[in-house]
C-alpha cells in the first residue's frame, strides 16, 4: 500500500476567509479525526487571519525558500513558513507530501488550478482534477519575480483558486464548491493507496508569458482602469485591437500584441500592490504520460 499523506492549507491569505469555513465545514462532513493520518489541515496565517489582513509583515505565499538576513529574519511570515516546513515538510516532524493551498481571488477565474512549473507529480494530480471537474490550468513559470510560492517547498502541490468573492466576504456558494474539491482529493488519497488512478490522455493548460502593469502617470499613480469589455473576461482570447484600459478621458488602450494571448487574474485586488493589473497566457495541451503517476 502507498502510503501519502495530504496537507491541505487554508487562510495563507488571512482576508480569504471562505477556504478556513470550508475545511471545518468538510472536517465535520466526513467526522475528520485527528488520528486520521491521511489528511493534514492547517491554518496557513492565524495571525493574519485574527485581523482580517492578507498578511502581517509580508506576503505568506512568497515567503517560502527565502533567504533569512538580519533584515528579515524577524518577519512574522518568515517565521510562519519556517514552522509549517518544519512541522509538515517532507523533511518535517509531521511529514506531508502532497499540499494543497485553498485560496479565493477577486477576479472571475473561476475554480481554478494553478501550479508552478512541470513537475510530473503536479501534473499527474491537475490531470486528473481537470478530467473530473473540467478546471482550467494556470501553469505559472518563466516569472522570475514571483518566487518562494508554499506549494513549491513540498515534492507535490497544487493551489486551488476560486473567484470571484471578496476579501472578508463569506459566501456559501464559494464554500461549497471548495467542499466538492476537498471531498473529490479525500477519495483521490484513498484511491492512489489503492493503486486505483486513471489519467487521460492529455491535459490542457495556461502558461503564464508575463504581468502587466496598469498604465501609470510620471509619478506612478494609476491613470487607466480596466476596460469595461476586458472586466470578468478571464481565459478568455485576446487578440490585437482589442481594448485593455480606459483613460480618465474615455480613450482606450488597446493590445498591440501579436500574438492571441488568454488574460487571468484580471483586475485582483491584491495584486495592485505588487503591480499587476492582469497576467497574460498561452493555450498547451500536454500529452499526459503513466509515468507521472509512478512519481507520485
Amino acid at each position: 500500500m502507498i502510503k501519502k499523506r495530504l496537507l491541505i492549507v487554508s487562510g495563507t491569505h488571512g482576508n480569504e476567509i471562505n477556504p478556513i469555513w470550508a475545511v471545518d465545514k468538510f472536517k465535520k462532513l466526513i467526522g475528520f479525526n485527528c488520528k486520521d493520518r491521511n489528511l493534514e489541515f492547517i491554518l496557513g496565517n492565524p495571525e493574519a487571519y485574527k485581523r482580517g489582513l492578507r498578511y502581517i509583515d509580508i506576503d505568506l505565499n512568497r515567503s517560502f525558500n527565502v533567504n533569512k538576513t538580519s533584515t528579515n529574519q524577524n518577519l512574522y511570515e518568515i517565521e510562519r513558513a519556517e514552522y509549517l516546513l518544519r512541522n509538515f515538510g517532507i523533511k518535517g516532524s509531521q511529514p506531508c507530501h502532497i499540499a494543497i493551498d485553498l485560496h479565493t481571488t477577486t477576479s472571475s477565474m473561476g475554480t481554478s488550478i494553478v501550479m508552478y512549473g512541470r513537475r510530473k507529480k503536479d501534473l499527474c494530480l491537475a490531470a486528473i482534477l481537470q478530467n473530473k471537474f473540467g478546471l482550467p490550468i494556470y501553469l505559472h513559470e518563466k516569472d522570475l519575480k514571483q518566487t518562494g510560492f508554499l506549494v513549491e517547498s513540498w515534492p507535490s502541490g497544487l493551489v486551488i483558486e476560486i473567484g470571484p468573492v471578496a476579501q472578508n466576504h463569506y459566501d456559501s456558494k464559494i464554500v461549497e464548491k471548495f467542499i466538492m474539491i476537498l471531498l473529490y482529493l479525500n477519495d483521490f488519497v484513498k484511491a492512489f493507496k489503492n493503486s486505483e488512478i486513471n489519467l487521460p490522455e492529455d491535459v490542457n493548460v495556461f502558461v503564464h508569458q508575463k504581468s502587466i502593469d496598469y498604465p501609470r502617470d510620471t509619478n506612478s499613480r494609476i491613470n487607466a482602469l480596466i476596460h469595461p469589455e476586458r472586466i470578468n473576461k478571464d481565459w478568455q482570447i485576446l487578440k490585437k485591437g482589442d481594448p485593455l484600459f480606459l483613460d480618465m478621458y474615455d480613450k482606450s488602450i488597446v493590445y498591440d500584441g501579436s500574438e492571441l494571448v488568454y488574460p487571468v487574474f484580471i483586475g485582483e485586488a491584491a495584486y495592485r500592490e505588487k503591480r499587476i493589473a492582469m497576467s497574460f497566457t498561452k493555450k498547451e495541451t500536454i500529452k499526459c504520460s503513466e509515468d507521472w503517476i509512478e512519481e507520485i
